[in-house]
């Protein structure tokens, strides 16, 4: 019975989610497409499931107030929902708590210019880690962390340099994450 128990009480081992994590039995997929050939988009139907959960056509717009419906879409794709609800480690925790929302806000902003603002190099998907800072639990939990996510979840061409509008709209998208998850931050 101890080692039963002893397997019992050890943890459980860490499960990796990476961008196309899919967990259909849960609801939760991945709307990046396997094949990406000639004029086939790079979103659609979940990968592994073919549910149709995301109107593109609306996500695409980058409409403000369609906001909340994006979040809702978002939030049904593996790595979103991940990121939405995984506790903030210690070193996030510690950053933000230094700084008031608009530096946080200021920093997201740099953040966004430096790590995506270009267009999609080699290391495209590789530039925002997934833990450290709280700016990094939001851009993926907006698709904001990759020129690819931001191509196929918000419509933002990966191959030139982001607008100052598209800077704006991605930055709106931080922000209500960081309202969302860090309510306590003082507002200016």
């Amino acid at each position: 019975m101890s080692e039963l128990t002893d397997k019992l009480d050890a943890p459980l081992p860490s499960v990796k989610i990476t961008c196309t994590s899919v967990a259909c039995g849960e609801d939760l997929h991945c709307f990046l497409q396997k094949k990406r050939t000639g004029n086939l988009p790079h979103y659609g139907p979940c990968r592994a499931c073919g549910a149709e959960r995301v109107d593109w056509e609306r996500a695409h717009r980058r409409d403000f107030g369609d906001i909340d419906i994006l979040f809702t879409e978002l939030r049904q794709e593996v790595i979103r929902e991940h990121m939405w609800t995984k506790p903030f480690d210690n070193d996030a925790v510690r950053r933000a708590s230094k700084v008031d929302r608009k530096t946080l806000l200021e920093k997201a902003r740099k953040r966004l210019i430096s790590s995506v603002g270009k267009p999609a190099g080699a290391w495209d998907s590789r530039q925002t880690k997934m833990e450290g800072n709280v700016i990094f639990y939001a851009q993926h939990a907006t698709a904001t962390c990759c020129r690819q996510c931001m191509h196929y979840w918000h419509g933002i061409d990966k191959n030139t340099h982001l607008t100052q509008q598209e800077v704006d709209y991605c930055l709106t998208l931080v922000e209500r994450f960081l309202d969302a998850r860090l309510p306590e931050i003082e507002k200016a």
